[in-house]
């Protein structure tokens, strides 16, 4: 279509370029950003940018996209499709900007030592993967809680599907900032999960064996 291929052309022309960080080699492509209408919501500000990329673009929901001029990494979350007679011409994008490197620990059981403690080995699923961190956007589910009852740090992680994330696995942020996957909601977004993150008492050591005084269950 030519169209397509003209907006491609502009893209090239005036447009920011990014590129897409994969495993195989970094693809350069070019994209319009433009502000949102809800601009004065916190999370808009901070975190949401829209925009759109050529007909023939190679990049996929779920992957993290590196800006080039400003050196900022976002997650692309939505991909749409726009349509004349019958054909793509452009899509219509989503960015969340990525805030936090991380990376994504799975624990593995160990049976109980003969004072019955158990030792907990962390093995990596991913290693400084890109990702946006944020409390909750429409409430915390602290809100229901009895009164009294002691608060728990909250927050809402979106990260790639491929990264394979699981309950019961942990997020680090460093060394003594890490948190602990409590829920994954697949489904809210194709190609992005939403985690929850809870605090995490589990062991300070995140790359070998560590024990506790008490007996401790981690599902893998």
């Amino acid at each position: 279509m030519t169209i397509g291929i003209d907006i491609k052309s502009v893209l090239e022309e005036i447009g920011l370029n990014y590129s897409i960080i994969r495993d195989s080699g970094d693809i350069s492509e070019y994209t319009m950003v433009k502000a949102n209408s809800q601009v004065t919501k916190p999370f808009i500000r901070e975190f949401f940018l829209e925009g759109y990329i050529s007909y023939d673009t190679q990049a996929e929901v779920g992957d993290i996209l590196k800006f080039e001029t400003e050196g900022a990494y976002f997650l692309l979350m939505h991909k749409t499709p726009e349509l004349l007679e019958n054909e793509v011409y452009r899509y219509a994008v989503v960015y969340y900007r990525c805030n936090q490197v991380v990376d994504v620990l799975r624990p593995l059981d160990r049976e109980p030592d003969d004072r019955y403690r158990v030792s907990i080995t962390w093995t990596h699923v991913a290693r400084q993967t890109r990702c946006c961190i944020t409390t909750p956007l429409y409430g915390s589910e602290l809100a229901d809680e009895p009164i009294g009852e002691v608060k728990r740090e909250v927050y809402e992680m979106y990260a790639p599907t491929s990264l394979g994330i699981r309950p019961q696995d942990r997020i680090s942020i460093s060394p003594t900032r890490y948190y602990k996957v409590e829920t994954v909601k697949p489904f809210r977004y194709a190609g992005v999960d939403v985690v929850e993150l809870h605090e995490d008492t589990r062991g300070l050591t995140v790359t070998t064996t560590t024990s506790t005084t008490t007996t401790t269950t981690t599902t893998a």
